[in-house]
């Protein structure tokens, strides 16, 4: 076994996980503030949430300050996550707006987040 991490940085074990992150476009203390969060769940978790949500159109930012705030999506079932986030996509939601109607039935976009 080898010597526990520092406070701060990134194990050997999620290395990997900090690249996948990195790779999605989250900066170096963004994928710090991400692997933070729930570490008692498995990588996986981590990147397919920030993958359906990302997938939505939202920003890096906007996806990690929603799991930061609503950390329980980390812990959703990723083929549930997948389906809300289908769901969020069958209504309007693009690129974290919802698109609603107007009286006169012209389209307007409102932010979601």
């Amino acid at each position: 076994r080898g010597l526990p991490a520092a406070p701060g940085s990134v194990s050997r074990r999620g290395c990997g996980q900090a690249t996948g992150l990195r790779a999605m476009g989250f900066s170096e203390e963004q994928t710090q503030r991400l692997l933070e969060l729930q570490p008692q769940l498995g990588p996986t978790r981590r990147e397919a949430a920030a993958a359906e949500l990302l997938l939505l159109g939202l920003s890096v930012e906007a996806a990690l300050g929603l799991l930061e705030r609503s950390p329980a999506l980390l812990r959703m079932p990723t083929e549930r996550l997948r389906e809300q986030a289908e769901e969020l996509r069958r209504l309007g939601l693009e690129g974290g707006r919802a698109t609603g109607r107007v009286r006169d039935g012209t389209e307007e976009r409102t932010p979601v987040l």
